[in-house]
């Protein structure tokens, strides 16, 4: 289980990944070497999965919306390899309630959705999708 001094260096690189680990151990108040130690088990754990590079899609330049797809019969093992497949989905999850899954798509244009949309549409036993368009980004912590 992560401690609070794991818990400030996760705050720290999920705030920015490309932290070093000097300002981390500087902002923690612990010795280089404790902090890098203590990122590596955290990796080594799965407590930390990966660091990536988020990129921006401008309101002049793109579009963001949630997909809210139901199938029946449930279907979402069978879409998977649709998923993976189409690169602008960049969140899928499988969620309780009237939905069954939840996708979050970042598209180049309203046309390019439109037409991802339509990819969609031909999915095996597709019963429904609702289209939530994204206004504007209040909080991204991913």
């Amino acid at each position: 289980m992560a401690d609070h001094y794991d818990q400030k260096i996760l705050a720290l690189l999920v705030d920015d990944a490309r932290l070093s680990v000097s300002d981390i151990s500087r902002q923690v108040n612990l010795s280089r070497s404790a902090v890098t130690e203590r990122i590596k088990r955290m990796e080594d754990s799965s407590i930390i999965t990966g660091y990536h590079a988020h990129t921006a899609v401008s309101k002049e330049e793109g579009v963001t919306a949630y997909l809210a797809l139901t199938f029946r019969p449930l279907s979402c093992e069978l879409v998977q390899p649709l998923i993976e497949s189409l690169p602008e989905i960049k969140l899928a999850h499988s969620i309780s309630g009237d939905l069954d899954l939840l996708l979050l798509v970042q598209a180049s244009s309203m046309a390019r959705l439109n037409v991802i949309r339509g990819e969609i549409d031909s999915w095996p036993n597709l019963n429904k999708v609702v289209t939530h368009m994204c206004l504007s980004s209040r909080l991204d912590r991913w």
